[in-house]
């Protein structure tokens, strides 16, 4: 009995050390003693950290020559790489590319492929994708949605039939792009590329010859023709409103018009954000150098306290403030 407890014991212990790549290769035994074979290439598929470390460094000296597992040199060097064990992460061209071949532990227990759980905050977007394997190896090119805003992938090995856990993983790499301006740039909920609101901010902004005059024509627009779902005030959870939902149904919260006004400004070439405090939304422009508040909610009316109703009475003093004290900003 005591045997085959100890028999087990060596077993378990086997597999650990094997998963978390603590057994030394074939090639680096012989290593230890000298021994070498004419005409081949030893490459140590089980580095550890220091050892791929020296690697790096060797590879700089003779050139900045890499593995084939490694980051094509085009690669940003704005975004260094993200080693994960054997796999590597990079961003280039406004795409996340992974390479790499399996681990010793997917060598052993024979994985499919590569598993990556992909978060876009920017576009709001979180995707799940398999890539197998081609003889034992990946090379994965992901198109982004943006070129600006947070970027987080998870990195697993995956067997066919068997379900993976997305918080367990061999490891992440996480982005802040920054190739353009986040003010700027379009986003899932600020669509200031959408034709539509390109030509509502044309024709808003038509012989405004400063940016102070058309930011102002915009934020008295937005104002002026949207409403306040006011039944929707004390909704625990209240809705999100893009941009173009805003302008297709004239009727929404705080968020709506804070997102249409951000929109049209950045169409306009107008640097906007959407900022948010005690449960509420406004803008933040830039003008003349400086971020100025606007609230065109507030410019927008009030609610009647004994109706609960929307009364529409344009403020233009919110062009300049908001009443609320703000807490963060939306990453879009």
């Amino acid at each position: 009995m005591k045997k085959l407890i100890m028999l087990l014991l060596c077993l378990y212990a086997f597999f650990y050390l094997s998963k978390h790549q603590m057994i030394p290769s074939l090639d680096e035994i012989k290593s230890y003693f000298n021994v070498s074979e004419p005409n081949t290439q030893v490459q140590n598929s089980s580095q550890n950290i220091s050892s791929q470390q020296e690697q790096k460094t060797e590879n700089q000296a003779k050139g900045g020559q890499q593995e084939a597992a490694s980051i094509p040199v085009t690669a940003n060097q704005k975004y260094p790489p993200t080693e994960i064990q054997t796999y590597q992460v990079s961003v280039t061209s406004g795409k996340l590319i992974v390479t790499g071949k399996a681990t010793p532990y997917g060598q052993f227990n024979k994985a499919d492929g590569v598993i990556l759980y992909i978060q876009e905050a920017r576009a709001n977007k979180k995707v799940t994708i398999k890539v197998p394997f081609s003889n034992g190896r990946i090379n994965y090119t992901y198109p982004l949605s943006y070129t600006v805003g947070d970027v987080i992938i998870n990195l697993d090995e995956y067997y066919n039939g068997v379900e993976n856990d997305p918080n367990t993983v061999l490891g992440y790499a996480e982005y802040h792009l920054t190739d353009g301006d986040q003010y700027l740039q379009p986003s899932w909920m600020v669509q200031s590329d959408n034709p539509t609101l390109v030509s509502l901010a044309q024709t808003i902004t038509k012989g405004k010859p400063t940016e102070v005059e058309k930011s102002r024509a915009i934020f008295e627009w937005v104002a002026k023709n949207i409403n306040y779902n006011a039944p929707l005030v004390n909704d625990p959870n209240p809705p999100l409103y893009s941009a173009l939902q805003t302008f297709q149904t004239r009727d929404v919260l705080c968020s709506g018009y804070a997102d249409l006004s951000a929109a049209l400004h950045r169409a306009a070439g107008i640097e906007a954000k959407v900022v948010y405090g005690e449960n509420h939304a406004w803008n933040e422009i830039m003008l003349n150098g400086a971020w100025q508040t606007e609230d065109p909610t507030y410019g927008a009316g009030f609610i009647n306290a004994n109706t609960m109703r929307f009364v529409r009475s344009y403020h233009p003093a919110y062009f300049v403030k908001s009443d609320k004290h703000k807490e963060g900003e939306y990453p879009w």
